[in-house]
């Protein structure tokens, strides 16, 4: 009896289950078919795409590798412009204000001043330091050394001025010359008198008289610079006997000839070549002033005449300064070598050979060769030493 019981009750139960979802069904309504078949159909739209994604999965190694080709559209508009401008500003800005690293970093101008502050020996070892600073220096060989031959050696420069290259000549200079002084231009006739100078060469230089004095007495700079240690200390410099040429000797003048030839070619040779004839010039006094039996007049050099770098001091009064060393036994007293000037007492300073003195020799043969071509001939002996006259 409670078994049935408890049956007719789990019975009656389940009947009012059933009762109240019949009832909840047919207060909804009927069920909505549509809505029924959307999630079938989405369910098989699922089933398809994870079939094709499987498929592609399994085919990717045998597909070539993606590209983007995808390109970022330029932007063109005023406001654009802008941005850029103000951009392009702010770096422009900000790359001024980074500080310098080097000296290719300066200036022009500012970088061109500290070069002609320089001494023209520091100038060869300012190109050793780096190609950049070497192509500038060579690009404005021309500037730099005017500007420091007008600060430093304005008077030396005046009596050492470089000869004339004999491929500058025109055809009525070269027939000029021919006619003047004939076989004597034969480079085995050459003066060769001189054993401290090599004779300079007529297809190298012009064979005129200036031209000659021009090379004759920058060969002397570099010979006379040579011998200063020697001067300093002393030591007799080596005599030649007569009629003698030494091996060593040939060699060293050769040497020097080629120092000069460069100083034909670039400036920066020629103001180291003046820069060492104000060293000479200055160890020369010096050296002489302390000698107490030379009691010859000397140009008066101060300290800071030697300390500024300049010959300013050779502007002064003073000795004659055209003693031309005929040979290395002159070096000894030889103190100021400043040839092709001349102390004027009336209006108290130098006078100088024109610059244009080449051009006036060239002239002056033409005019009379052509006035009369028989009597320019110029007996020339190639062994005659120059005339002291043509050292002023």
């Amino acid at each position: 009896m409670p078994t049935t019981t408890s049956i007719s009750r789990s019975g009656r139960h389940s009947r009012s289950s059933t009762l109240s979802d019949a009832s909840a069904v047919n207060a909804a309504g009927p069920p909505d078919i549509t809505n029924t078949n959307t999630a079938a159909n989405n369910s098989a739209k699922t089933k398809v795409k994870a079939t094709v994604l499987y498929e592609d999965a399994a085919d990717a190694d045998e597909l070539e590798p993606l590209v983007d080709l995808t390109q970022a559209i330029p932007l063109h508009s005023k406001k654009t412009d802008r941005k850029q401008k103000r951009r392009e500003k702010k770096e422009a800005k900000r790359a001024s204000t980074v500080p310098p690293r080097g000296m290719l970093d300066l200036p022009y101008e500012l970088l061109y001043s500290i070069i002609t502050l320089l001494e023209p020996r520091e100038l060869f070892v300012v190109c050793r330091v780096s190609k950049s600073l070497r192509d500038f220096i060579l690009s404005q060989e021309h500037l730099i050394t005017r500007d420091i031959i007008a600060w430093r050696y304005p008077s030396i420069s005046k009596c050492f001025r470089l000869p004339v290259l004999a491929q500058d000549l025109d055809e009525n200079a070269r027939r000029a010359l021919n006619e003047a002084y004939g076989d004597a231009l034969s480079p085995r006739r050459v003066n060769a008198n001189y054993k401290h100078v090599q004779s300079p060469d007529p297809s190298l230089v012009c064979f005129c008289y200036t031209c000659r004095l021009r090379w004759i007495f920058l060969c002397i700079i570099v010979d006379f610079a040579h011998w200063q240690d020697h001067l300093d200390s002393g030591v007799q410099i080596p005599t030649i006997p007569r009629g003698a040429d030494p091996d060593w000797n040939k060699k060293l003048v050769a040497e020097h000839a080629q120092v000069v030839v460069k100083a034909l070619h670039s400036q920066l040779w020629y103001v180291r070549l003046l820069q060492a004839h104000l060293t000479s010039i200055t160890r020369s006094i010096r050296r002489n002033t302390a000698n107490q039996g030379n009691r010859r007049s000397r140009f008066r050099m101060t300290p800071s005449d030697v300390a500024s770098g300049t010959d300013a001091f050779l502007d002064r009064s003073g000795p004659p300064t055209v003693d031309f060393p005929y040979n290395r036994d002159n070096y000894d007293m030889l103190e100021v070598f400043m040839p092709s000037r001349s102390w004027i007492k009336d209006e108290q300073k130098w006078v100088y050979v024109p610059a244009d003195q080449h051009e006036r020799e060239l002239r002056l043969l033409e005019r009379q060769r052509l006035e009369s071509p028989s009597s320019t001939a110029v007996s020339q002996t190639p062994g005659a030493l120059v005339p002291r006259s043509m050292i002023f």
